[in-house]
């Protein structure tokens, strides 16, 4: 089973640059309304300063280098905490405000008042921006999972409409059960949730194991064959080696450039997930019909 999961998830690899090319397009989308979005609520902010005086002037070019200066400025090798800084109003808020007290001098103390509602709106319209470019990074992610997910099933787990609709039912069932068995045990009593936290993991593997068999085993071999701790501790191993197999790659990717192992870590811990999902499915299937295994 080891060897077949690993052998899965090399399968699936060859598909890389599917979820990492959605994300892209999904990053081209989001980017596409985030620099005119921001551009606007320059131009509204440099406009409604003009308007508090005839003598009040400011350019907009130089509001525009300034916020730049101030999002360059930022630990971009830390780019996920870059990002979180950068997505926060508070820290929007003080560099527009910070960066007009420059540009504005003595005329921000004459309009203080004004200028803070000009800026408090001008937020307001860049996190709105931000949050568009999430929605569509995060659409990218999405699209790529269930594109990717199509093509590596086709390759090592194919199913049928009714086998879907089969495993889309025992999904549901096996994880309520689990859940509502979970909650009784912790109102019974508290600590049983790190006896869960250790079974999870080997019931994790029977219930995939129990899905699998019942999608291709059934009547070909015996339950007790395939839905054993053996086999689920083998799952477990095997999911193990594919996590440690993604994050290696992720820290090399990460030492070249951590942008780029940002997304190189998200696109195979996606593929990891995905064939994890599959790999019981696989190895059953290639029991219950060995010409058929991947």
């Amino acid at each position: 089973m080891v060897k077949q999961g690993i052998k899965n998830y090399f399968i699936g690899l060859k598909f890389f640059f599917t979820p990492l090319g959605t994300m892209f397009l999904g990053m081209m989308i989001g980017v596409s309304i985030l620099i005119p979005g921001i551009a606007g609520g320059i131009s509204q902010l440099t406009d409604g300063i003009k308007e508090l005086a005839v003598n009040v002037n400011l350019d907009f070019n130089a509001l525009l280098g300034e916020v730049w200066t101030a999002v360059r400025a930022l630990d971009w090798d830390d780019p996920a905490g870059a990002i979180q800084t950068m997505l926060s109003a508070a820290w929007i808020n003080e560099q527009v405000t910070q960066a007009l007290h420059t540009l504005l001098g003595t005329d921000f103390d004459s309009f203080s008042a004004e200028v803070v509602a000009l800026v408090s709106r001008f937020t307001e319209t860049v996190v709105v921006c931000f949050v568009m470019f999430i929605v569509f990074w995060v659409l990218g992610f999405i699209a790529g999972f269930f594109i990717v997910k199509f093509q590596i099933r086709k390759n090592i787990a194919k199913r049928s409409l009714w086998k879907l609709i089969l495993a889309s039912v025992l999904d549901s069932v096996l994880t309520a059960v689990f859940v509502v068995a979970a909650a009784f045990l912790f109102s019974l009593w508290q600590w049983s949730i790190l006896i869960s936290a250790v079974l999870l993991i080997l019931l994790v593997g029977c219930i995939a194991l129990l899905e699998a068999y019942l999608l291709y085993g059934r009547g070909k071999m015996e339950l007790k064959s395939i839905v054993n701790l053996k086999n689920a501790g083998l799952y477990a191993l095997t999911d193990a080696i594919i996590f440690l197999i993604s994050i290696a790659l992720t820290l090399l990717a990460c030492v070249i450039n951590p942008l780029m192992g940002l997304f190189v870590g998200l696109t195979l811990i996606e593929i990891a997930a995905i064939v994890i999902h599959m790999n019981a499915e696989s190895y059953v299937k290639s029991l219950a019909a060995p010409d058929q295994a991947a």
